[in-house]
This record gives structure tokens, sequence and C-alpha cells, in this order.
């Protein structure tokens, strides 16, 4: 099976898609390492407001990640599906002859 420029065009997609959500775990990470060491209940509760700021973009970016898993899913499928239905199409067409 080939994999088209819509695969390529996916792939880049959602590596981009995970690099984006790999630096915002580590943003949201470091703000918790801060509000653990810090002796201030205020500046603590700072720390736990600012990582809870990243929660939705995290989130969002966690479903964008499993659709294009599901797409590439899908698209898979129907590739085998076509190159089935091609295969029975050319065992026909020899036991016609």
């Amino acid at each position: 099976m080939t994999w088209g420029p819509h695969y390529t065009q996916l792939d880049s997609y959602q590596e981009n898609k995970q690099d984006e959500l790999d630096y915002l775990i580590k943003q949201r990470q470091q703000c918790y390492y801060y509000r653990r060491n810090s002796k201030d209940e205020d500046e603590k509760e700072m720390w736990s407001t600012k990582a809870k700021e990243f929660t939705p973009q995290i989130k969002s970016l966690r479903f964008e990640i499993k659709s294009c898993k599901r797409i590439r899913e899908r698209s898979i499928q129907k590739d085998i599906e076509k190159l089935a239905m091609k295969k029975i199409k050319q065992r026909e067409s020899r036991d016609e002859r």
C-alpha cells in the first residue's frame, strides 16, 4: 500500500500538535513543581492557577491528536477495502476467461 500525500500531511499536522502538547504539558508540570516548592500559600495558589490555565489547551490538543489517529485508521481501512475489491474483480475477470 502506498502512502499518499494526504497521509504525509496528516502525519505532519499530528506531529506539530504533539509537539505543542508536549510543550504545554512541560509548562504545566513546571508550574506544579514551583507550587510544590513554594512556602507561601498565596504563591502556591498563583502557581495552581497558572497550571490550570494550560488544561483547556491540553485537552483540545489531545482531542485533535486522537482525531488524527481516527482519520488515519478510517483511511487505511478504506484503502484496504479498495485493494480487496480490486483483487476480487481481477479474480472474477480471470475466471470469466
